[in-house]
């Protein structure tokens, strides 16, 4: 087993054990994105919006965002939840609609979280370094949004 493999299962394992602790949603997410961050150090914010009445609302993070409330098709996030689609950002300058957090930031990812078939929520990672993200990062993403889909789900009163 490689290391990134061995990484993506420690990490695995350790969000599916937030997941299931009697721990209250919002303090099980925390950690779990503390977690997932942690894991990488070039990713320089990392958290969790949440779908709520149709606005993406800022959840669980690493730190305060500028944007605690994003409409669908606003931004990179907004983008994801109108495309249906996660987005890889290489060089957010690029990007027309992007909203600025940080003038520092240069790349973005945005992974869906889908809970019965709905978006519930979506990661939303940031970078300084330009291509920060891999495909192997939106698949550890994918599959750790497939383990807190509920505790999402929950925590946006969905």
């Amino acid at each position: 087993m490689g290391e990134r493999t061995g990484l993506r299962q420690d990490l695995r394992t350790e969000v599916e054990r937030l997941v299931a602790s009697e721990a209250p949603d919002e303090e099980a997410l925390n950690e779990a994105v503390r977690l997932v961050h942690d894991a990488h150090p070039s990713w320089n914010w990392s958290g969790i919006y949440l779908m709520k009445g149709g606005v993406l609302v800022l959840g669980p993070s690493t730190a305060p965002a500028d944007h605690d409330r994003i409409e669908v098709g606003e931004g990179v996030c907004g983008t994801a939840v109108a495309e249906d689609k996660n987005q890889v950002v290489e060089d957010v300058r690029e990007v027309e609609n992007y909203l600025a957090c940080s003038i520092h930031t240069r790349s973005e990812i945005v992974v869906l979280i889908r809970h019965g078939g709905e978006v519930v929520g979506q990661f939303d990672i940031d970078s300084d370094t330009v291509g920060a993200f891999t495909s192997e990062d939106e698949a550890l993403l994918e599959d750790l949004a497939g383990v807190v889909a509920p505790r999402v789900a929950s925590l946006a009163g969905s």
